[in-house]
C-alpha cells in the first residue's frame, strides 16, 4: 500500500502545470492526413468516377504537359484510392494520368512504370478532387515570362527549355521578349493596369528608356491600347514594307549594321528598321548608283527620297522624239491584247479556272510595263539634253521612278520671232512645254541626308565648308600659275557657254563670306597665310586717279602683278565640301594641285567640331581610329567630357597628350571629317605651272597650328624669314 501511496504522489506530482491565465488556450493543430504515398505500377492505375473535372482541357495544354513528364518526370504525386479489386482509382491527376497512359501506349514508358501516389480513404475522394482542382491559383504570366528568363540566365538554352515544356521554340521566345519588358510595366500588369495585348506592344523596342518614355506619355490616357504604343515605339524607324524597306531591303541594311526588330506577336508588318537615318542614306547611296547613267548625258541630275504630289506640275517639259519601237516588245502587247480578247470570250461561255483567271489579271499590268519600256526608248536631242534634267524618286511601291526631259524654269529658253529649223523642216530650238505650276521646284540634297545619317548637321557642315574654303583661298592666293588657269577657265566657261558654263570664280568678284565667318577663321593658319600675303601686296597704285592708277599698275614688275592677279582671284573662289552635292571637279583639282594640307590648317576641337556631333559619331570614329576600349570609355561620359577627349586625341600632339602608339596618333592627327580633305598628290603634269620643288603655299605637315588652339599658330614655311 505504500508502495502504491508512493507511486500515486510521484504521479500527482509528474502532472502538468495549468496554463497560465495570460495564455487560455492552446495553438491549434493541423489537421493531419489519413494517407500514404506509396508507388504503384502504372497499369494498375485508373480515373476515379469521383474525379470532379469534366471539361477537358484543350489539346494543345494536354501535349504541353505530356511532353514535360516525359523530359521531366511527374514532379507532383497523384492521389487516389483502392478499388476493391487491386487496383486504383485516381481523384487528384487525372491529367497527369492520361499523359502517362499515352506515354505507355506510345511505348516511351513502361506500361508498370511505377507512380507515387497518395492512397486516402474512398470518402475523401470527392474532396480531394475539388480541392485539386480548385484551391490553386495560376501562375501569373509575367511569373511565367520572368522564370523562362531565369532559366535563360542560369546557362539553358532555348531548345532545352522548349523540350523541358512541350512548347515550340517560337513561344519560348515570345515569353523571353516580354520577360525583358522594363520592370515597371511589368509591374503594371500584374497589378492589372496594362493588358497582355499592351505589353506585347512594348517589346517592340528593347530599350528601356524608351519603353517608359512611351509608358509615361500614354499612362494618363483615357483608354491605354497596343496600336498607340506601337506607333509611338515606331514613329521614328521604317517598316520592312515602307518604300524606303522594300527598295533598300532588309538584307542590305542588316549587313550595313542597322537594328531590325521583328514583332513577334503580329503575323503582318512584323519588321522593322530601328536606323532611319542608316536605311536613308542607304537608299540615297542607291539612288544616286541608278543616276549615274544619265549623268553627263544631261544637263542636271537629281535624287529624292521623297517628292510632294504635283511637283513635276513646276517645271517645263521636253518630250522625246518618236522612234520605232522594239518589234519584240510591240509583238508582245498584240499578242497580249489577243490573249486577253480571247479570255473575255471564254468568260461569257463559262466560268475561268484559276488558272486562267490569273493570266487575265497579269496581262494590263504587264502591258503597262512594256509600254513604260518602249516609252523610256524613246531619245532625247542633244540640243534639249543641254538645258533639261532628270529626277530619279522612289515609287509608293518602292521601285525607281524616273522623269526624264524636266526643264527648270531659269532654263527655258526665250521664244525666238521665227523657229529655227534644219534642212528637213524640224524645229532645231528645243521646244519646251511651260510649267502649269508656280510652286518652285524641289531641291536636292541628298549631300545633307547623308551628313544627318553620320552625325553631321546642317550647320556644322556650312562651318566645315567655311573652313575648307578659307583654307584653299590661303594657298590659291599664294599660287599665280594656278590662280591664272582658274581665271582662265572661268573667262572661257562664260565666254563660250554664257550662264550655262562651269563656273568654279565669281568673276564679280563677290568674296564668299559667312554669318560667323569672323569667329571661324580667327587666329587661324590660313587667316595668317592671308594676313602675310597681303602685307606684301604693293597696294599704292590704287591710292592713284584714272588712268593714272592703271598705268602704275601696268608699269609694276611681273611679280607684283602675279601676286596681285593670285590674291585677287583667290577672293572670287566659290566655297564647296567634296562631300556636297555635285561639287566642282575642277575646285577639288584645284586644291590637289595646291597639295592643301587641310588637317595642318585645322583640327577638330571640342567647341567647333566634337560637341556639335552627335555622340554615336565620336564613338564610332574613335572605334574605326583607335581602340573599341578606347571608344566604350567615351561612351560613358557625358557629352562635355567626350568632346574635350576627343579633341585631345584628335589634336596635333595626341601622341604626347594621350600616349597614343605612332600608327594610332599617325591616324587620329590626320583624321578629317568626310568632305574636308583634297587629295593628297597633284597628279597632274609637273609642267601645269608647278614647281614641286618649291613650297608654292602648302602647308607644311609639322605645322602644327590649327583653329582654336591656344597660343600662336606656326606659320607654314614661305611665311618665315628664312624663307623670304
Amino acid at each position: 500500500m505504500a508502495n502504491s501511496k508512493s507511486t500515486a504522489a510521484k504521479t500527482k506530482k509528474s502532472a502538468p502545470a495549468k496554463t497560465p491565465k495570460s495564455n487560455p488556450k492552446q495553438t491549434p493543430e493541423l489537421k493531419s492526413v489519413s494517407a500514404q504515398v506509396i508507388q504503384i505500377p502504372l497499369n494498375t492505375l485508373a480515373l476515379s468516377p469521383k474525379n470532379v473535372r469534366k471539361v477537358k482541357p484543350n489539346e494543345t495544354d494536354d501535349a504541353e504537359l505530356k511532353a514535360s513528364i516525359l523530359e521531366n518526370g511527374v514532379k507532383q504525386n497523384l492521389a487516389g484510392y483502392e478499388d476493391g479489386k487491386g487496383g486504383y482509382h485516381i481523384d487528384a491527376g487525372g491529367r497527369r494520368l492520361k499523359a502517362l497512359q499515352e506515354l505507355a501506349d506510345e511505348g516511351k514508358i513502361a506500361k508498370d512504370h511505377p507512380i507515387n501516389c497518395l492512397i486516402e480513404d474512398e470518402a475523401e475522394a470527392t474532396l480531394t478532387s475539388t480541392i485539386e482542382n480548385l484551391q490553386r491559383a495560376a501562375m501569373h504570366p509575367a511569373d511565367q515570362f520572368e522564370a523562362f528568363n531565369q532559366m535563360i540566365t542560369e546557362g539553358r538554352s532555348e531548345d532545352e527549355i522548349a523540350i523541358k515544356f512541350g512548347v515550340s521554340v517560337d513561344l519560348v521566345r515570345r515569353r523571353l521578349k516580354l520577360a525583358r519588358v522594363a520592370p515597371e510595366i511589368l509591374d503594371q500588369f500584374r497589378e492589372d493596369e496594362l493588358t497582355l495585348e499592351c505589353v506585347m506592344a512594348f517589346t517592340l523596342s528593347d530599350n528601356h528608356d524608351r519603353q517608359m518614355t512611351v509608358w509615361n506619355a500614354i499612362k494618363d490616357s483615357y483608354s491605354v491600347q497596343p496600336h498607340s504604343i506601337k506607333r509611338l515605339l515606331t514613329e521614328t524607324g521604317y517598316s520592312a514594307s515602307s518604300k524606303l524597306g522594300r527598295f533598300v531591303g532588309v538584307e542590305a541594311y542588316e549587313k550595313a549594321g542597322g537594328a531590325v526588330i521583328t514583332d513577334l506577336f503580329s503575323e503582318h508588318d512584323n519588321t522593322h528598321l530601328e536606323n532611319p537615318e542608316l536605311l536613308e542614306r542607304l537608299a540615297i547611296e542607291k539612288l544616286q548608283e541608278a543616276s549615274k547613267p544619265y549623268v553627263g548625258e544631261w544637263k542636271w541630275v537629281d535624287v529624292h527620297l521623297e517628292l510632294e504630289h504635283g511637283t513635276f506640275r513646276s517645271f517645263g517639259r521636253i518630250e522625246p522624239e518618236e522612234n520605232e519601237p522594239n518589234p519584240d516588245l510591240a509583238k508582245e502587247i498584240e499578242t497580249l491584247n489577243a490573249r486577253e480578247d480571247a479570255l473575255y470570250e471564254f468568260s461569257e461561255d463559262r466560268d475561268w479556272t484559276d488558272d486562267e483567271r490569273k493570266e487575265y489579271h497579269a496581262i494590263q499590268p504587264r502591258i503597262t510595263q512594256i509600254e513604260a519600256q518602249i516609252e523610256d526608248a524613246r531619245p532625247y536631242r542633244a540640243e534639249d539634253r543641254a538645258i533639261a534634267g532628270v529626277v530619279i524618286s522612289l515609287g509608293h511601291g518602292g521601285h525607281l521612278n524616273i522623269e526624264k526631259g524636266l526643264v527648270r524654269p531659269e532654263d527655258i529658253p526665250a521664244p525666238a520671232p521665227q523657229a529655227e529649223q534644219d534642212n528637213e523642216g524640224n524645229a532645231v530650238a528645243p521646244q519646251v512645254t511651260a510649267p502649269t505650276s508656280t510652286a518652285p521646284v524641289p531641291i536636292a540634297d541628298p549631300a545633307a541626308a547623308l551628313r544627318k545619317a553620320e552625325g553631321i548637321s546642317a550647320s556644322l557642315a556650312d562651318d566645315l565648308r567655311t573652313t575648307r574654303h578659307h583654307i584653299l583661298q590661303a594657298h590659291l592666293a599664294a599660287d599665280y600659275d594656278v590662280a591664272y588657269d582658274a581665271m582662265l577657265y572661268t573667262l572661257c566657261q562664260r565666254a563660250f557657254h554664257g550662264a550655262h558654263g562651269r563656273d568654279i570664280l565669281d568673276v564679280s568678284i563677290r568674296p564668299y563670306y559667312a554669318n560667323n565667318h569672323d569667329e571661324l577663321v580667327a587666329d587661324s593658319v590660313a587667316e595668317k597665310m592671308l594676313e602675310a600675303l597681303k602685307n606684301d601686296l604693293v597696294l599704292d597704285w590704287m591710292k592713284l586717279d584714272a588712268p593714272e592708277d592703271f598705268r602704275a599698275l601696268s608699269a609694276l614688275p611681273t611679280e607684283d602683278k602675279q601676286a596681285l592677279f593670285a590674291w585677287a582671284t583667290a577672293q572670287a573662289l566659290k566655297a564647296q565640301m567634296a562631300s556636297d552635292n555635285h561639287p566642282s571637279k575642277a575646285i577639288e583639282e584645284i586644291g590637289t594641285r595646291l597639295d592643301v594640307d587641310v588637317a595642318a590648317c585645322w583640327r577638330p576641337t571640342a567647341s567647333k567640331y566634337w560637341s556639335r556631333v552627335n555622340k554615336a559619331h565620336a564613338v564610332k570614329v574613335s572605334k574605326d581610329l583607335i581602340s573599341d576600349e578606347f571608344a566604350d570609355d567615351r561612351n560613358r561620359e557625358r557629352k562635355g567630357n567626350l568632346a574635350a577627349a576627343m579633341e585631345r586625341a584628335f589634336a596635333e600632339n595626341a601622341a604626347e597628350a594621350e600616349g597614343f602608339d605612332a600608327a594610332t596618333a599617325g591616324k587620329t592627327t590626320r583624321w578629317l571629317p568626310d568632305g574636308m580633305a583634297f587629295e593628297e598628290a597633284y597628279h597632274g603634269d609637273d609642267d601645269h605651272g608647278r614647281d614641286h620643288g618649291e613650297t608654292d603655299g602648302a602647308v607644311d605637315a609639322d605645322a602644327g597650328g590649327h583653329d582654336g588652339h591656344d597660343g600662336e599658330a606656326a606659320l607654314p614655311a614661305f611665311m618665315t624669314e628664312d624663307a623670304a
